[in-house]
Protein backbone atom coordinates (compact mmCIF):
# COMPACT_ATOMS: atom_id res chain seq x y z
CA UNK A 1 0.00 0.00 0.00
CA UNK A 2 1.68 3.40 -0.99
CA UNK A 3 1.50 5.88 1.93
CA UNK A 4 -0.13 9.08 1.65
CA UNK A 5 2.54 11.99 0.80
CA UNK A 6 3.33 15.51 2.02
CA UNK A 7 2.34 18.21 0.29
CA UNK A 8 6.15 19.60 -0.34
CA UNK A 9 7.46 20.46 -3.63
CA UNK A 10 9.27 17.57 -3.61
CA UNK A 11 6.03 16.01 -3.80
CA UNK A 12 4.62 17.21 -6.50
CA UNK A 13 7.30 16.32 -8.81
CA UNK A 14 6.44 13.07 -7.07
CA UNK A 15 2.74 13.13 -8.14
CA UNK A 16 3.42 14.83 -11.60
CA UNK A 17 5.20 11.82 -12.19
CA UNK A 18 2.83 9.32 -11.36
CA UNK A 19 0.08 11.52 -13.20
CA UNK A 20 -1.43 9.04 -16.22
CA UNK A 21 0.62 10.30 -19.59
CA UNK A 22 -1.71 12.04 -21.63
CA UNK A 23 -1.90 12.06 -25.26
CA UNK A 24 -2.41 15.58 -26.29
CA UNK A 25 0.41 17.29 -26.62
CA UNK A 26 -1.41 20.75 -25.37
CA UNK A 27 -1.87 19.00 -21.87
CA UNK A 28 1.56 17.84 -21.77
CA UNK A 29 3.36 20.63 -22.68
CA UNK A 30 1.08 22.63 -19.92
CA UNK A 31 2.04 19.32 -17.48
CA UNK A 32 5.89 20.30 -18.84
CA UNK A 33 5.41 24.20 -17.81
CA UNK A 34 4.06 23.58 -14.38
CA UNK A 35 7.01 20.71 -13.64
CA UNK A 36 9.44 23.76 -14.67
CA UNK A 37 7.96 26.48 -12.52
CA UNK A 38 8.10 23.78 -9.70
CA UNK A 39 12.03 22.85 -10.40
CA UNK A 40 13.01 26.40 -9.87
CA UNK A 41 10.88 27.80 -7.40
CA UNK A 42 10.61 27.09 -3.57
CA UNK A 43 7.50 26.35 -1.35
CA UNK A 44 6.21 29.87 -0.41
CA UNK A 45 6.08 31.06 3.92
CA UNK A 46 5.99 33.75 6.11
CA UNK A 47 9.26 35.50 5.21
CA UNK A 48 8.47 36.10 1.86
CA UNK A 49 6.31 39.67 1.86
CA UNK A 50 2.95 38.29 -0.40
CA UNK A 51 2.76 35.80 2.52
CA UNK A 52 4.16 37.21 5.45
CA UNK A 53 0.34 37.07 6.97
CA UNK A 54 -0.79 33.54 5.88
CA UNK A 55 0.79 30.19 7.70
CA UNK A 56 0.68 27.60 5.52
CA UNK A 57 2.24 24.90 7.68
CA UNK A 58 -1.31 23.17 8.40
CA UNK A 59 -1.15 22.75 4.54
CA UNK A 60 1.96 21.63 4.19
CA UNK A 61 1.08 19.05 7.21
CA UNK A 62 -1.60 17.63 5.94
CA UNK A 63 -1.04 14.47 4.40
CA UNK A 64 -2.73 14.31 1.31
CA UNK A 65 -3.27 11.20 -1.28
CA UNK A 66 -4.35 11.01 -5.08
CA UNK A 67 -7.91 11.32 -5.50
CA UNK A 68 -8.26 7.15 -6.74
CA UNK A 69 -6.61 6.62 -3.07
CA UNK A 70 -8.56 9.27 -0.90
CA UNK A 71 -11.67 6.65 -0.63
CA UNK A 72 -14.40 9.41 -1.59
CA UNK A 73 -17.87 9.79 -1.42
CA UNK A 74 -20.14 9.60 -4.43
CA UNK A 75 -22.24 12.73 -4.85
CA UNK A 76 -25.51 12.78 -3.68
CA UNK A 77 -28.38 15.34 -3.70
CA UNK A 78 -26.23 17.79 -5.48
CA UNK A 79 -29.39 18.64 -7.66
CA UNK A 80 -30.51 21.30 -5.34
CA UNK A 81 -27.89 23.49 -6.11
CA UNK A 82 -28.65 23.66 -9.78
CA UNK A 83 -29.50 27.20 -11.06
CA UNK A 84 -33.56 27.19 -12.24
CA UNK A 85 -32.07 29.48 -14.78
CA UNK A 86 -29.48 27.34 -15.43
CA UNK A 87 -31.75 24.19 -16.59
CA UNK A 88 -29.70 24.10 -19.90
CA UNK A 89 -27.06 26.02 -19.26
CA UNK A 90 -24.72 24.11 -16.80
CA UNK A 91 -21.32 22.48 -16.43
CA UNK A 92 -20.94 19.80 -13.16
CA UNK A 93 -17.45 18.88 -11.58
CA UNK A 94 -17.30 16.77 -9.37
CA UNK A 95 -13.87 16.59 -7.50
CA UNK A 96 -12.28 18.08 -10.60
CA UNK A 97 -13.64 15.68 -12.93
CA UNK A 98 -16.53 16.30 -15.15
CA UNK A 99 -19.95 14.66 -14.57
CA UNK A 100 -22.25 14.53 -18.13
CA UNK A 101 -25.05 13.07 -16.28
CA UNK A 102 -25.22 16.34 -13.74
CA UNK A 103 -24.32 18.88 -16.76
CA UNK A 104 -26.98 20.48 -19.17
CA UNK A 105 -26.18 22.32 -22.05
CA UNK A 106 -28.18 23.66 -25.49
CA UNK A 107 -30.27 26.39 -24.23
CA UNK A 108 -27.65 29.16 -24.88
CA UNK A 109 -28.41 30.18 -28.46
CA UNK A 110 -26.61 30.79 -31.60
CA UNK A 111 -22.48 30.75 -31.24
CA UNK A 112 -22.16 29.78 -27.65
CA UNK A 113 -20.13 26.77 -27.09
CA UNK A 114 -19.82 25.06 -23.57
CA UNK A 115 -19.06 21.98 -22.66
CA UNK A 116 -16.05 20.36 -20.67
CA UNK A 117 -12.23 21.34 -21.95
CA UNK A 118 -10.80 17.71 -22.87
CA UNK A 119 -13.98 17.38 -25.43
CA UNK A 120 -12.88 20.94 -27.17
CA UNK A 121 -9.60 20.25 -26.86
CA UNK A 122 -8.87 20.31 -30.32
CA UNK A 123 -10.69 24.05 -31.20
CA UNK A 124 -8.92 26.38 -31.99
CA UNK A 125 -9.49 28.81 -28.98
CA UNK A 126 -8.34 26.11 -26.68
CA UNK A 127 -5.11 25.93 -28.21
CA UNK A 128 -4.39 29.52 -28.55
CA UNK A 129 -5.27 30.54 -24.94
CA UNK A 130 -5.17 27.44 -22.70
CA UNK A 131 -2.50 28.34 -20.07
CA UNK A 132 -1.27 31.10 -21.85
CA UNK A 133 -3.32 33.60 -20.05
CA UNK A 134 -2.14 32.38 -17.14
CA UNK A 135 0.33 35.40 -15.47
CA UNK A 136 1.73 34.55 -11.96
CA UNK A 137 4.96 34.52 -11.70
CA UNK A 138 6.97 31.68 -9.85
CA UNK A 139 3.34 30.53 -8.48
CA UNK A 140 3.53 26.77 -7.36
CA UNK A 141 0.21 26.65 -7.04
CA UNK A 142 -0.87 27.57 -10.54
CA UNK A 143 2.09 24.73 -11.37
CA UNK A 144 0.43 22.13 -8.95
CA UNK A 145 -2.50 22.81 -11.34
CA UNK A 146 -0.86 22.60 -14.25
CA UNK A 147 0.68 19.55 -13.24
CA UNK A 148 -2.97 17.50 -12.09
CA UNK A 149 -5.47 18.87 -14.18
CA UNK A 150 -7.22 16.63 -15.98
CA UNK A 151 -10.67 18.46 -17.38
CA UNK A 152 -12.23 21.57 -16.41
CA UNK A 153 -14.82 24.13 -18.12
CA UNK A 154 -14.97 25.88 -21.59
CA UNK A 155 -16.98 28.84 -22.67
CA UNK A 156 -16.87 30.55 -26.33
CA UNK A 157 -19.02 33.38 -27.15
CA UNK A 158 -18.30 33.77 -31.15
CA UNK A 159 -18.74 37.72 -32.57
CA UNK A 160 -22.04 39.15 -31.48
CA UNK A 161 -23.07 35.80 -29.38
CA UNK A 162 -25.52 36.55 -26.51
CA UNK A 163 -25.81 33.65 -23.97
CA UNK A 164 -29.58 33.60 -23.62
CA UNK A 165 -28.96 32.45 -20.23
CA UNK A 166 -26.41 32.11 -17.24
CA UNK A 167 -23.78 29.57 -17.37
CA UNK A 168 -23.58 27.62 -13.97
CA UNK A 169 -20.10 26.23 -13.59
CA UNK A 170 -21.02 23.92 -10.40
CA UNK A 171 -17.87 22.27 -8.80
CA UNK A 172 -18.64 20.01 -6.05
CA UNK A 173 -16.43 18.32 -3.70
CA UNK A 174 -17.32 15.15 -1.67
CA UNK A 175 -16.96 13.46 1.24
CA UNK A 176 -13.65 11.29 2.04
CA UNK A 177 -11.84 8.81 4.39
CA UNK A 178 -8.44 10.97 3.59
CA UNK A 179 -7.57 14.47 2.38
CA UNK A 180 -7.37 14.94 -1.25
CA UNK A 181 -6.82 16.94 -4.13
CA UNK A 182 -8.62 18.22 -6.64
CA UNK A 183 -7.59 20.64 -9.42
CA UNK A 184 -10.77 22.51 -10.96
CA UNK A 185 -9.35 24.41 -14.71
CA UNK A 186 -11.92 27.30 -16.94
CA UNK A 187 -11.20 28.85 -19.58
CA UNK A 188 -13.60 31.50 -21.10
CA UNK A 189 -13.12 33.33 -24.70
CA UNK A 190 -15.85 36.14 -24.97
CA UNK A 191 -15.19 37.34 -28.94
CA UNK A 192 -16.47 40.75 -30.32
CA UNK A 193 -19.55 42.02 -29.03
CA UNK A 194 -20.94 39.04 -27.02
CA UNK A 195 -22.34 38.98 -23.61
CA UNK A 196 -22.76 36.50 -20.82
CA UNK A 197 -22.89 35.35 -17.40
CA UNK A 198 -20.81 33.02 -15.27
CA UNK A 199 -22.07 31.86 -12.01
CA UNK A 200 -19.00 30.02 -10.44
CA UNK A 201 -19.97 27.74 -7.47
CA UNK A 202 -17.55 25.79 -5.17
CA UNK A 203 -19.27 23.55 -2.72
CA UNK A 204 -18.44 20.67 -0.05
CA UNK A 205 -21.00 18.54 0.59
CA UNK A 206 -18.99 17.70 3.89
CA UNK A 207 -17.21 18.37 6.95
CA UNK A 208 -13.92 16.77 5.34
CA UNK A 209 -10.28 17.98 4.45
CA UNK A 210 -9.26 18.70 0.83
CA UNK A 211 -7.52 21.37 -0.96
CA UNK A 212 -8.74 22.88 -4.27
CA UNK A 213 -6.84 25.07 -6.65
CA UNK A 214 -8.94 26.74 -9.04
CA UNK A 215 -7.39 28.24 -12.09
CA UNK A 216 -9.61 30.39 -14.23
CA UNK A 217 -8.56 31.86 -17.42
CA UNK A 218 -11.08 34.91 -19.03
CA UNK A 219 -10.38 36.44 -22.32
CA UNK A 220 -12.75 39.61 -23.14
CA UNK A 221 -12.19 40.99 -26.21
CA UNK A 222 -13.70 44.16 -28.00
CA UNK A 223 -17.30 46.02 -26.86
CA UNK A 224 -17.80 42.13 -25.06
CA UNK A 225 -19.48 42.12 -21.68
CA UNK A 226 -18.64 39.76 -19.05
CA UNK A 227 -21.01 39.01 -15.34
CA UNK A 228 -19.11 36.37 -13.45
CA UNK A 229 -20.03 35.65 -10.28
CA UNK A 230 -18.05 33.32 -8.01
CA UNK A 231 -19.45 31.60 -4.51
CA UNK A 232 -16.98 29.97 -2.83
CA UNK A 233 -18.51 27.86 -0.11
CA UNK A 234 -16.71 24.43 0.69
CA UNK A 235 -16.18 22.65 3.85
CA UNK A 236 -15.01 24.71 7.23
CA UNK A 237 -11.54 22.27 7.15
CA UNK A 238 -11.26 22.87 3.20
CA UNK A 239 -7.96 24.81 1.58
CA UNK A 240 -8.98 26.49 -1.37
CA UNK A 241 -6.57 28.62 -3.25
CA UNK A 242 -7.80 30.46 -6.13
CA UNK A 243 -6.09 32.05 -9.22
CA UNK A 244 -8.76 33.78 -11.64
CA UNK A 245 -7.48 36.40 -14.45
CA UNK A 246 -8.87 38.49 -16.74
CA UNK A 247 -7.74 40.61 -19.85
CA UNK A 248 -10.09 43.38 -20.86
CA UNK A 249 -9.70 44.34 -24.47
CA UNK A 250 -10.81 47.94 -25.99
CA UNK A 251 -14.57 49.26 -25.08
CA UNK A 252 -15.34 45.87 -22.79
CA UNK A 253 -16.75 45.01 -19.70
CA UNK A 254 -15.88 42.61 -17.37
CA UNK A 255 -17.71 43.00 -13.96
CA UNK A 256 -16.67 40.09 -10.99
CA UNK A 257 -18.25 39.24 -7.45
CA UNK A 258 -16.62 36.95 -5.11
CA UNK A 259 -18.24 35.56 -2.29
CA UNK A 260 -16.54 33.86 0.46
CA UNK A 261 -18.12 31.75 3.27
CA UNK A 262 -16.20 28.38 3.54
CA UNK A 263 -12.70 26.86 3.90
CA UNK A 264 -9.95 26.78 6.58
CA UNK A 265 -8.15 28.66 4.91
CA UNK A 266 -8.88 30.63 1.35
CA UNK A 267 -6.79 32.40 -0.84
CA UNK A 268 -8.23 34.54 -3.77
CA UNK A 269 -5.44 36.17 -6.01
CA UNK A 270 -7.51 37.87 -8.82
CA UNK A 271 -6.25 39.70 -11.31
CA UNK A 272 -7.62 41.90 -14.05
CA UNK A 273 -5.30 43.02 -17.04
CA UNK A 274 -5.99 46.05 -19.52
CA UNK A 275 -4.98 45.35 -22.88
CA UNK A 276 -6.21 48.68 -24.79
CA UNK A 277 -8.30 51.99 -23.94
CA UNK A 278 -11.73 52.38 -23.14
CA UNK A 279 -12.57 49.62 -20.68
CA UNK A 280 -14.57 49.15 -17.41
CA UNK A 281 -14.09 46.48 -14.71
CA UNK A 282 -15.24 45.74 -11.57
CA UNK A 283 -13.52 43.37 -8.68
CA UNK A 284 -15.70 43.33 -5.68
CA UNK A 285 -15.56 40.29 -2.77
CA UNK A 286 -17.84 40.16 0.34
CA UNK A 287 -15.95 37.94 2.94
CA UNK A 288 -18.32 36.21 5.82
CA UNK A 289 -15.80 33.95 8.21
CA UNK A 290 -16.24 32.79 11.52
CA UNK A 291 -14.05 30.03 13.90
CA UNK A 292 -10.89 29.47 12.82
CA UNK A 293 -11.52 30.49 9.27
CA UNK A 294 -8.54 32.23 7.53
CA UNK A 295 -9.84 34.18 4.01
CA UNK A 296 -6.55 36.14 2.26
CA UNK A 297 -7.68 38.50 -1.01
CA UNK A 298 -4.92 39.05 -2.98
CA UNK A 299 -5.70 40.96 -5.75
CA UNK A 300 -4.40 43.24 -9.06
CA UNK A 301 -5.94 45.99 -11.55
CA UNK A 302 -3.49 46.66 -13.52
CA UNK A 303 -4.26 49.40 -15.77
CA UNK A 304 -1.37 49.51 -18.70
CA UNK A 305 -3.17 51.73 -20.95
CA UNK A 306 -4.87 55.05 -21.11
CA UNK A 307 -9.42 55.90 -20.18
CA UNK A 308 -10.29 53.07 -18.05
CA UNK A 309 -12.68 52.78 -15.03
CA UNK A 310 -12.12 50.51 -12.37
CA UNK A 311 -13.68 49.71 -8.94
CA UNK A 312 -13.29 47.31 -5.90
CA UNK A 313 -15.18 47.49 -2.75
CA UNK A 314 -14.26 44.26 -0.38
CA UNK A 315 -16.13 43.84 2.40
CA UNK A 316 -15.80 41.38 5.26
CA UNK A 317 -17.08 40.59 8.32
CA UNK A 318 -15.03 38.55 11.10
CA UNK A 319 -16.04 36.64 14.09
CA UNK A 320 -14.67 34.27 16.59
CA UNK A 321 -11.14 33.87 16.20
CA UNK A 322 -11.07 34.36 12.41
CA UNK A 323 -8.86 36.09 10.40
CA UNK A 324 -9.00 38.28 7.43
CA UNK A 325 -6.21 39.45 4.96
CA UNK A 326 -6.79 41.55 2.09
CA UNK A 327 -3.86 42.80 -0.14
CA UNK A 328 -5.16 45.22 -3.17
CA UNK A 329 -2.88 46.31 -5.57
CA UNK A 330 -3.96 49.35 -8.20
CA UNK A 331 -0.99 49.60 -10.98
CA UNK A 332 -1.25 52.60 -13.48
CA UNK A 333 1.15 52.06 -15.83
CA UNK A 334 3.47 55.10 -17.38
CA UNK A 335 1.25 56.75 -20.28
CA UNK A 336 -1.89 55.03 -18.75
CA UNK A 337 -3.67 58.60 -18.40
CA UNK A 338 -7.03 59.22 -17.34
CA UNK A 339 -7.61 56.32 -14.91
CA UNK A 340 -10.71 56.43 -12.95
CA UNK A 341 -9.97 53.82 -10.41
CA UNK A 342 -11.68 53.18 -6.90
CA UNK A 343 -10.46 51.03 -4.06
CA UNK A 344 -11.82 50.27 -0.61
CA UNK A 345 -12.06 47.62 1.76
CA UNK A 346 -14.06 47.81 4.73
CA UNK A 347 -13.99 45.70 7.55
CA UNK A 348 -16.69 44.76 10.58
CA UNK A 349 -15.10 43.14 13.89
CA UNK A 350 -18.02 41.21 15.80
CA UNK A 351 -15.39 39.96 18.74
CA UNK A 352 -12.66 41.43 20.18
CA UNK A 353 -10.20 37.53 19.05
CA UNK A 354 -11.18 38.20 15.48
CA UNK A 355 -8.07 39.36 12.90
CA UNK A 356 -7.66 42.22 10.39
CA UNK A 357 -4.77 42.69 8.36
CA UNK A 358 -5.56 45.37 5.47
CA UNK A 359 -3.15 46.70 2.59
CA UNK A 360 -4.78 48.19 -0.01
CA UNK A 361 -1.86 50.00 -2.55
CA UNK A 362 -1.12 52.14 -5.13
CA UNK A 363 1.26 52.08 -7.83
CA UNK A 364 0.77 55.40 -10.07
CA UNK A 365 3.61 55.94 -12.86
CA UNK A 366 1.16 58.66 -14.65
CA UNK A 367 -0.08 61.94 -13.71
CA UNK A 368 -3.56 62.66 -15.38
CA UNK A 369 -5.63 59.87 -12.97
CA UNK A 370 -7.77 59.88 -10.72
CA UNK A 371 -7.09 56.93 -8.12
CA UNK A 372 -8.28 56.89 -4.26
CA UNK A 373 -8.26 53.59 -2.17
CA UNK A 374 -8.72 53.48 1.53
CA UNK A 375 -9.31 50.55 4.18
CA UNK A 376 -11.46 50.88 7.12
CA UNK A 377 -11.96 48.52 10.15
CA UNK A 378 -14.26 48.73 13.71
CA UNK A 379 -16.96 47.32 15.31
CA UNK A 380 -20.89 47.76 15.54
CA UNK A 381 -21.50 51.52 16.65
CA UNK A 382 -22.66 51.42 19.70
CA UNK A 383 -25.22 54.28 19.49
CA UNK A 384 -26.86 52.81 16.53
CA UNK A 385 -27.85 49.65 18.30
CA UNK A 386 -29.17 51.71 21.46
CA UNK A 387 -31.07 53.35 18.73
CA UNK A 388 -32.43 50.22 16.99
CA UNK A 389 -33.30 48.92 20.58
CA UNK A 390 -35.02 52.28 21.70
CA UNK A 391 -37.49 51.61 18.32
CA UNK A 392 -38.52 47.93 20.20
CA UNK A 393 -35.32 46.00 18.54
CA UNK A 394 -34.03 43.59 21.12
CA UNK A 395 -30.16 44.02 21.10
CA UNK A 396 -29.65 40.51 19.13
CA UNK A 397 -32.07 41.64 16.42
CA UNK A 398 -30.09 44.90 16.35
CA UNK A 399 -26.89 43.59 15.91
CA UNK A 400 -28.07 41.49 13.42
CA UNK A 401 -29.90 43.87 11.56
CA UNK A 402 -27.03 46.01 11.27
CA UNK A 403 -24.50 43.36 10.25
CA UNK A 404 -26.47 41.83 7.40
CA UNK A 405 -27.33 46.10 6.23
CA UNK A 406 -23.41 45.91 6.03
CA UNK A 407 -23.21 42.93 4.18
CA UNK A 408 -25.50 43.74 1.71
CA UNK A 409 -24.03 46.20 -0.20
CA UNK A 410 -21.52 44.16 -2.32
CA UNK A 411 -24.20 41.90 -3.46
CA UNK A 412 -26.52 44.03 -4.81
CA UNK A 413 -25.82 43.97 -8.32
CA UNK A 414 -25.75 40.47 -8.77
CA UNK A 415 -27.94 40.22 -11.62
CA UNK A 416 -29.09 36.44 -11.77
CA UNK A 417 -32.94 36.51 -9.21
CA UNK A 418 -31.87 33.16 -7.68
CA UNK A 419 -28.42 33.64 -6.81
CA UNK A 420 -29.64 37.05 -5.59
CA UNK A 421 -31.62 35.20 -3.25
CA UNK A 422 -29.41 32.57 -2.23
CA UNK A 423 -26.83 35.09 -1.32
CA UNK A 424 -29.11 37.25 1.01
CA UNK A 425 -30.47 33.91 2.51
CA UNK A 426 -26.22 33.33 3.09
CA UNK A 427 -25.74 36.59 4.78
CA UNK A 428 -29.02 36.23 6.48
CA UNK A 429 -28.27 33.20 8.28
CA UNK A 430 -24.35 34.36 8.86
CA UNK A 431 -25.44 37.27 10.53
CA UNK A 432 -28.26 35.48 12.10
CA UNK A 433 -25.75 33.24 13.80
CA UNK A 434 -23.15 35.62 14.75
CA UNK A 435 -25.63 37.79 16.74
CA UNK A 436 -26.40 36.34 19.38
CA UNK A 437 -25.12 36.97 23.15
CA UNK A 438 -22.19 34.79 24.04
CA UNK A 439 -22.88 32.65 26.70
CA UNK A 440 -20.19 32.66 29.22
CA UNK A 441 -17.85 29.57 29.78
Amino acid sequence: MAHPTRIEPSVLHELAMNRPVSKDRLWTGIAEEGMLTLNSNEFPDRKIEEWKFTNLKELKRTDFVHLDKAGVSPATDIEKYFLPESDRSRLVFVNGYFEEKYSSIGGLGKGVTVGNLAKYAGDEAVKEYLNRLVNYDNDVFTAYNNLMFDDGAYIHLEKGAKAEAPIQILNIYTDSEQPYIASPRMLVIAEEDSDLTIIEDHIGLSDNRYLTIPVCEVKVKQRAHIHHVRIQRDSLDAFHLSRPITYVEKNSEYHSYTITLGAKLSRNEPRVIQEDEEVDFTLDGLVLIDGDQVADTHSVMDHRFSHATSHQLHKVVVNGSAHSIFNGKIFVRKDAQKIDSFQENRNLLLSIDGLVNTKPQLEIFADDVLCSHGATIGQLDPEEVFYLQSRGMTEEKAKEVLTYAFALETIENVKVDSVHKLLIEEVYRYTKANSKPKVPA
